[in-house]
């Protein structure tokens, strides 16, 4: 699922996007970054890691009959699906392998049944081509912005107007991109979880900033926003 948009336009207090912060101590963050150049026909995209969910959807979802689909899901527990090629378990992550062909409408029910699953799956239809690496970076790796590549057809521009540049007053361009900062002030624990640590780290609320920069064509807009999830 698309936490990026839940923080600014939809509802940020979701186990969703509370997931993508547990990892997050105390201090400032580079976050997501996507690029997205587009010409009459086509729309080629590339991003960092966090982004390979949205645009796994953004394809599903603007898709019919059947998709082919190869690559990873991971999550806390375990999936029940007839598309799993096999699927393993390792220091308490669920891995469930995709791979074939596969009806749209049963990998979008699975993706939308599993939000704070993490989907790194390579798509490819007539109409759309997305390409991920299949793990999550390391810990403290460099940034990767082109862990994945998507390759659109014009009729995807107003899906994608909607799930990612959702905030973009200019609608004809060229060239966009766009990338986030975090900056974690604090920690907010339930009181049930403050006598014990690894309970508290995994439920507290990260409370600080998201500041959003967004290029269009070379002119920048940036916007900050409370956090707190």
């Amino acid at each position: 699922m698309d936490y990026i948009k839940d923080l600014f336009t939809g509802n940020p207090d979701q186990e969703h996007v509370h997931q993508k912060f547990v990892k997050y101590s105390k201090g400032m963050f580079i976050g997501p970054a996507i690029v997205v150049k587009k010409t009459a026909s086509v729309m080629k995209i590339s991003g960092s890691h966090e982004y390979v969910d949205a645009m796994v959807g953004l394809v599903l979802r603007n898709t019919q009959g059947v998709v082919s689909a190869a690559g990873n899901v991971f999550s806390k527990s375990g999936i029940e699906t007839d598309l799993a090629a096999k699927s393993k378990k390792r220091m308490g992550v669920y891995n469930t392998e995709i791979k074939g062909e596969a009806n749209v409408k049963a990998l979008l029910g699975l993706y939308e049944q599993n939000p704070e699953a993490t989907f790194y799956l390579d798509l490819e239809t007539g109409k759309a081509k997305l390409k991920t690496k299949k793990k999550p970076p390391k810990p403290g790796s460099s940034r990767d912005e082109e862990f994945f590549s998507a390759t659109l057809d014009a009729s995807f521009a107003g899906a994608l107007a909607e799930d990612i540049c959702f905030d973009c007053e200019k609608k004809d361009w060229k060239e966009l991109r766009i990338s986030h900062t975090y900056r974690i002030d604090e920690f907010v624990i339930p009181d049930e979880c403050r006598n014990d640590a690894a309970k508290a780290r995994l439920s507290a609320k990260r409370k600080g900033t998201v500041r959003r920069k967004i290029e269009i064509d070379g002119a920048a807009t940036e916007t900050e926003k409370e956090l707190l999830v």
